[in-house]
């Protein structure tokens, strides 16, 4: 990270998708099985508000949501030294209330449950899409604790090497002061006036500048080397207070899983055949969604080339995209603003929470509650670039996006930046 925890992942993601009401779509344009909702409320309580497979959250919902969380906000990019109690505590918070949430959707035809499933049924189904949705961020946790111990580790030698220069540096600066002291050069000046000629007055002028430039230069060794060292106490502190962070949320996510486990365990004892049938046809889309995202994963190996894209109703203006999206969008007409950060290196070629794996140089975000398979717009200046959601995260408050490495150096920036993000939906020949 400067070494700031963003600056490290490439340095501290790409989701679910839709055809249809809704406006997305799945991975590279596939059509979606699956569209959920998820209303984020106090403790991490997430309800699925899906109670049949066929009904699909109305794009505007999530749209509007977003927006009204993100727009306008005035954030400072400037990264400041972070105790540990803050730091789990902005964790934690980001967790209870995530800044691009998704809004329930409204009653109505479009949403109301199937007649012939009772009440049950329709629960039953909710909860089996809550696990799924439960054990999706569960995965993003455990791969951010797991990157975060291995920084923890890495920063421990670097704090160990930093201590060795600081102890060298402090020896050569004794070692100077205890060479003047039994050169008797206390006193230049007695030196200077001690001259027998003038030719030696100025050998001693001399003399006493190299004496005194290293004398200089052995006291910024070893002040730089006590502020190096300094520093990268505090990030490891950092680090730890993260990976404390980040296991209070691991301990609610599974808290959670376990309760609705316990409710599903209970239901299915007394649900009838069809229903049973319904609960199975359930599980098998959301376990065909999952391979799909795992399908499309994009190789690791790759050189992923950054291909021109286009967005209507915006003809004219240039968007980049990763050569294995899709080329043509169309806008969905609301936009809003999002403090983005990213994430690389550790996690290239770890699991995201979609199922998919993590490509580093693919043009993927993390969102804590947007759909996986959300196609956005992110423009920054004059850099424009389009991303899908395959992963859950940040897990920071204050920030709404996790972008690839590929997606943030394509808007310039590494660390923080604030882009303005609209909603697409890809189009299809």
């Amino acid at each position: 990270m400067n070494t700031t925890c963003e600056q490290r992942d490439g340095e501290d993601a790409c989701e679910n998708g839709f055809d249809g009401p809704c406006g997305g779509s799945t991975p590279h344009g596939t059509s979606c099985y699956i569209c959920s909702a998820i209303e984020v409320t106090p403790g991490l309580q997430k309800s699925a508000a899906l109670a049949d497979i066929t009904y699909m959250l109305p794009y505007s919902s999530s749209v509007a949501a977003f927006r009204g969380a993100v727009v306008a906000k005035g954030r400072s990019m400037r990264r400041t030294r972070v105790v540990a109690a803050v730091l789990s505590a902005c964790l934690l918070s980001a967790s209870l209330a995530p800044a691009i949430a998704l809004a329930t959707p409204s009653s109505g035809a479009a949403n109301a449950p199937g007649p012939t499933l009772d009440e049950a049924t329709r629960r039953a189904l909710e909860l089996e899409q809550l696990i799924e949705d439960s054990r999706g961020e569960r995965i993003a946790i455990e791969e951010r604790i797991a990157v975060t111990n291995l920084r923890i580790v890495a920063q421990q030698e670097v704090l160990a090497e930093a201590r060795r220069a600081l102890l060298m540096a402090q020896e050569a600066y004794r070692t100077r002061m205890v060479g003047m002291y039994k050169s008797r050069i206390a006193d230049p000046f007695s030196v200077l006036l001690t001259s027998e000629s003038m030719s030696d007055f100025y050998s001693r002028i001399l003399m006493l500048t190299r004496i005194a430039q290293r004398d200089r230069r052995a006291y910024l060794d070893a002040t730089v080397a006590a502020a190096e060292a300094e520093f990268q106490a505090a990030y490891l502190d950092d680090l730890k207070a993260q990976d404390v962070a980040l296991r209070q949320l691991q301990r609610i996510a599974l808290q959670e899983l376990d309760a609705a486990l316990n409710e599903q365990r209970t239901l299915v004892a007394r649900l009838t055949e069809e229903s049973l049938r319904e609960l199975a046809a359930k599980r098998a889309v959301i376990a065909r969604t999952r391979q799909e995202w795992r399908d499309t994963s994009v190789p690791l190996d790759d050189d992923v080339k950054q291909v021109l894209a286009v967005v209507e109703p915006y003809l004219g203006v240039a968007y980049l995209a990763s050569e294995y999206h899709p080329r043509r969008y169309r806008s969905l007409g609301q936009t809003g603003t999002a403090v983005c950060s990213w994430y690389g290196n550790e996690f290239h070629g770890r699991l995201t929470a979609c199922g998919q794996v993590y490509n580093q140089n693919d043009f993927t975000c993390a969102s804590r509650t947007l759909p996986f398979g959300t196609r956005l717009a992110l423009t920054r200046g004059e850099r424009r670039i389009v991303v899908v959601v395959t992963d859950r995260g940040p897990f920071i408050a204050g920030r709404d996006l996790d972008l690839s490495r590929a997606a943030a150096q394509a808007l310039g920036f590494s660390g923080l930046a604030t882009v303005e993000v609209e909603f697409v939906e890809a189009l299809t020949d």
